[in-house]
Parts: structure tokens; C-alpha cells; sequence
């Protein structure tokens, strides 16, 4: 056999972390039920077998459900909810009887044709909630299918372990099952970072790459990497590959609790005795919470989204409530910035929430769409003050582009506000409320915005992504895409400087904070936090150990000067391999 050349698959991270080891294909299963004519006689029959099916679907949904609860939390458990209702819709059951008996057909085939029948519009759909409630209704069609055909697919016996599979797509209950068989991670070609299989598999520390198509240039057994940190996948790669990988899983590993219990010192300190700040981004309930709220790690970022995406509304305010005073109890010697709904664009806003848009990154998304739904917004709000007992909650504001926004959502906290005052409701009056620096504009009027908040904290990822005009998600411009451009560090040392001058701090929490390559230059600068996934923490407080903070403002200097980003890459790199030799 022809050993296969080595491929790079390029696609997009939807939940981070390493895995090496070896392809599992699992391969489309496209359900192409049997048309089978029956006799009235045989009628009921069928309908038994459908009943039993669903009786068992609802079974395995019930376990799944209740792992979920168990392993991660309840609102990532409340997807397992979403399927339940669906398997057990009364009304849609009673029409696959009524067809049964009317058509003389199996129910395999009539349960098929008329779930196909109902997602046909849902998959090709514009609206990403529409999508992935067609994605709920197949998941579950699957398992009554299995159950009809009396094949269940999915294994009863561990994997191999680095096994990784690699499909065309896998529903949240398969990612769970899975991960319960040993399976280290997921290469498939559908799915977005905030579908519920994406919601799953980061919860559970899964990684999980999308690209397209390119799950077909991958076969059985292929020795693969995947990296959903940076969204790549290597398959058959050099043994140079491998242990490079090798060298960087160790970093991000299942050690990584271990490793962060035993870092010396929170916040580090540079090697002349300059504190640097380091904070966590979270975005779900999941196992790293209790380490970091015991290393007392404060939480820089902690979005609120996932609230909304798991039920697919917006929670009333004692749900919110509930689950905003267990974030700062668990982090209750530390401190939490909660942003608020940051919905649209890539987003699902269910319900006809959302308009249609021709392009939605440009679009009604962040504070916009909050500022036009107060009464979501004030809700939100006044679920958040009334958690802020502990003294530990920010709030921050995302996708400000205009000085009025921030005006206006601060009128509206004023009045939540002042309705818990009459209320006699306790809250931290000193809630301190900040602004992401997301876009150019916002940037540009830092000086100006700094006077109107408590905080700033810039958002490197759309940052780049709007003052480059390049997707970030997008593979044909991904060499525009980089935050090292220079008119995207200009933009942060703006940013940074303003903060300075209106004496209040300034955060970095999108991707670049945990890249050790930007590293010193934002130590040079004087950020006042670093904000990052989990996993990069160790790395990146081992190396602020090695750092001279007055060497760092020079080289600062240095990087500001450069033209290019090639110029800017090669400035940092250069620092760091020297760094690294000492």
C-alpha cells in the first residue's frame, strides 16, 4: 500500500485544543429507507414498531440528557430538552400514523418522507436558527430510524485511544457518546461555533475542526493532527510535524488543570518584578471553572450568548439571575466581566428575531440589536445588578462603534437602576460597565470613549477583521487576515494609550492576548490584563517569567515603526527565539 502524501486541511476552529493520533471515517449516513406495502392488517403493527422506536429514542435522549446535567451543567443539557420535545411531538407522530394507515406503507419509510418532507426548507434556510433545528430534527429521526431498522449505529465499545473521527457532521448526542468511547476529537465538514454540537464538544474540551469538503482527502487509519485552536488538520504528517504537535499538545493537554494548579505564582510577574494581569475567556459552564476560580484567575470575558443559543430564547430575568449569581459566587475571590448578548450575524436569533440581511458581520449584531430591544437588554441588565452582591461583576458592552451607544445603554442601566432602588432589591452600585473595541471608529474615539466607561477591552479578532475587510473565517483571505498588521496594532496602541491618558484599564481579550508571539509587545505596551482561552494560560505565564518589561517597551517601540506585517512578524519572532535560547 502507497503510503499517502502529507496534506495540509485548512478550515475554522469551533472548539479548541490538539489531538494526534489516528482517522476514524464514519461515513454519510443518508437515511434511504425501503418503500414497503403493507396489508390493512399490518397497519397497527407498524404503528407499534414506530411507538417503540420513539419510546426508546426518548429513552436514550433521557440518559444523554442527564449525563449532560452531571458532566457539564444544566443549560448546555437543555439542547438534549430541545430533542426530547421534538421526538415526542404529538402531533407529528399522530400524522406519520394517519399516513401509515392511509398509504399502507412501513413507518420507516413514511417517518422518513415526512421528516424529510418538513427540513427540506429548514436546511436550505438563510436563518442559522432554522438550520440548526434542522440538524435537531435529523439527529433525531436518525435514532427512531435506527431503532425501526433495528441497527443502532453508533458502538458500544471503546475506541482506540487518539482516535479521531471524521465526517460529514455529528449531532450533540453523538459528540457526547462518542467522547464517552474515547473519541479525542472531530474533523467535519458542517457545523458552526455556535451550533449545539460546537456548544457540546467545547464544553467538554473536545476539539473539533470544520472544513468543508476536506474530510473526504482523509482515509482510514491515516495518522492525523488536528489543531482546533488555529483551525488546521495535517494528514499523514512528517515525523517533524508530529513531534512539534507532540511538543504543543503537552502544553494544552489533559494536564492542563495539573499544570495550572502548579504555576508559582498568579498574577506572574516579568523577570524584573512587573506584575502581568491574566484573565480567562469563558463562554460555558465546563471543568477548567473550578481550577481557575481556585488559582483565583479572574474571568475577562465572559460571554453570555450561549444563555440564549442553548433554549433558543431569551431567559426570563430569575433564570438569568440564577445562573449570573452562580458565576460570581464560583469566582467569588476574583472578578467576572459578563458581556452582554452579543447576537446577529453569525448568531441565531430564533423566532423572526433577526432580519434578514444581505451582509450581517455589517449589520444589525452586539449593542445595536440591544439598544433596539430594551426590554431584552434591561432585563439582562437587571438580572446581572442583582447578582453584583459579591462585588465581583462587570458588565461590558459589545460592538460599540459610536460614542451614542454607549450613552444610550448607559441610560438604560440608570433606569434598572433606580427601579431596584424603589424596589429595595440589593445591587453593587459601583458595577463598573466597559466597551469592546471591536471596529476602527471605536478605536479611533478611544480618548473620547474612555471618559464615558470604566474599562475598555479590545477585541483583537473582529478588530482585524474589519480594519482588513478579510472574513476571518474565510480561507481565500486568510493572508489578509492578521492581527499583526500594522494599522491593526496602530489601533491598539491607540486604544491602549487612551486608557492611559483617561486613567482607566485597558484589556486585550480576543485570540492575540494568548499568542505568545504578541506577547512582549503588549507587556511593552502596558496593557493592563491579558484575556485568553484556558489553555494558553501555562504557556504564556512560564514566559512572561523570561521577560524584561524595560527590554519589552523598546521592542514595543520597534514594532510600531514597522511597515509591513511581514517586518512586524519578524521583530517578534526574532525576540522570542532569543528568548526561548536563554
Amino acid at each position: 500500500m502507497v503510503r499517502s502524501k502529507r496534506k495540509t486541511v485548512r478550515g475554522v476552529g469551533i472548539s479548541s485544543g490538539i489531538v494526534l493520533g489516528t482517522a476514524r471515517v464514519i461515513l454519510p449516513g443518508e437515511k434511504k429507507v425501503a418503500e414497503i406495502p403493507i396489508l390493512a392488517s399490518q397497519v397497527q403493527n407498524e404503528i407499534a414498531s414506530l411507538e417503540r422506536a420513539v419510546a426508546k429514542t426518548v429513552g436514550e435522549l433521557t440518559q444523554l440528557r442527564d449525563s449532560a446535567l452531571q458532566e457539564i451543567g444544566g443549560p448546555v443539557a437543555k439542547i438534549f430538552d430541545a430533542q426530547l420535545l421534538i421526538a415526542g411531538d404529538f402531533d407529528f407522530l399522530n400524522q406519520v400514523k394517519e399516513k401509515i394507515a392511509a398509504l399502507r406503507r412501513n413507518a420507516g419509510f413514511v417517518y422518513n418522507a415526512l421528516v424529510q418532507q418538513s427540513t427540506i426548507p429548514l436546511r436550505s434556510s438563510r436563518d442559522p436558527y432554522l438550520r440548526q433545528m434542522s440538524q435537531d430534527v435529523e439527529a433525531v429521526a436518525n435514532r427512531v430510524l435506527s431503532h425501526l431498522s433495528g441497527y443502532h449505529k453508533l458502538p458500544q465499545a471503546k475506541y482506540p485511544s487518539g482516535t479521531i473521527l471524521v465526517g460529514r457532521s455529528f449531532s450533540p448526542a453523538e459528540v457526547l457518546t462518542y467522547r464517552n468511547l474515547k473519541v479525542a476529537g472531530f474533523l467535519v465538514a458542517e457545523g458552526g461555533r455556535n451550533s449545539h454540537m460546537a456548544l457540546i464538544a467545547r464544553s467538554l474540551l473536545v476539539p473539533v475542526v470544520v472544513a468543508d469538503d476536506a474530510w473526504r482527502l482523509v482515509n482510514n487509519k491515516n495518522r492525523l493532527i488536528l489543531d482546533g485552536t488555529n483551525g488546521t488538520a495535517i494528514v499523514s504528517p512528517t515525523d517533524s510535524d508530529w513531534r512539534e504537535y507532540q511538543r504543543q499538545k503537552r502544553r494544552q493537554g489533559p494536564a492542563l488543570v495539573t499544570r495550572i494548579k502548579k504555576l508559582p505564582k498568579i498574577p506572574p510577574e516579568t523577570r524584573d518584578g512587573v506584575p502581568v494581569p491574566i484573565a480567562a475567556n469563558l463562554e460555558l459552564p465546563g471543568p477548567i471553572d473550578d481550577i481557575l476560580a481556585e488559582r483565583q484567575i479572574p474571568v475577562g470575558l465572559y460571554r453570555t450568548e450561549f444563555i440564549y443559543l442553548e433554549s433558543e430564547r431569551f431567559p426570563e430575568e430569575d433564570v438569568q439571575y440564577a445562573y449570573y449569581r452562580r458565576i460570581a459566587e464560583r469566582f467569588a475571590d476574583s472578578s467576572v466581566v459578563l458581556r452582554t448578548f452579543d447576537l446577529g450575524s453569525d448568531k441565531f436569533l430564533a423566532n423572526g428575531v433577526g432580519p434578514t440581511e444581505d451582509n450581517p458581520a455589517l449589520g444589525w449584531r452586539g449593542i445595536r440589536s440591544m439598544l433596539e430591544m430594551t426590554n431584552v437588554f434591561k432585563t439582562q441588565v437587571r438580572a446581572i445588578l442583582r447578582a453584583s452582591t459579591f462585588g465581583n461583576l462587570k458588565i461590558l458592552l459589545p460592538m460599540i462603534s459610536d460614542i451614542s451607544e454607549v450613552d444610550r445603554a448607559r441610560r438604560l442601566i440608570a433606569q434598572v437602576e433606580l427601579d431596584l432602588r424603589r424596589k429595595k432589591l440589593p445591587f453593587d452600585p459601583e458595577v463598573p460597565i466597559g466597551a469592546m473595541i471591536e471596529v476602527p471608529s471605536a478605536a479611533l474615539m478611544a480618548d473620547q470613549l474612555a471618559q464615558r466607561v470604566d474599562f475598555l477591552s479590545i477585541g483583537t479578532n473582529d478588530l482585524t477583521q474589519y480594519t482588513m475587510s478579510a472574513d476571518r473565517n474565510n480561507v481565500r483571505v486568510a493572508d489578509l487576515y492578521s492581527p499583526y498588521h500594522p494599522s491593526v496594532l496602530r489601533l491598539i496602541k491607540m486604544t491602549i494609550d487612551a486608557g492611559r491618558r483617561r486613567g482607566i484599564p485597558v484589556a486585550v481579550c480576543g485570540e492575540m492576548a494568548g499568542d505568545p508571539l504578541a506577547l512582549a509587545f503588549f507587556i511593552g505596551l502596558g496593557v493592563d490584563q491579558l484575556s485568553m482561552n484556558p489553555t494558553r494560560i501555562v504557556d504564556l505565564c512560564q514566559l512572561i517569567g523570561r521577560i524584561d518589561s524595560g527590554l519589552v517597551r523598546h521592542l514595543a517601540g520597534s514594532v510600531m515603526a514597522g511597515s509591513t506585517q511581514l517586518s512586524v512578524t519578524r521583530k517578534l519572532q526574532s525576540f522570542i527565539t532569543a528568548l526561548e535560547k536563554k
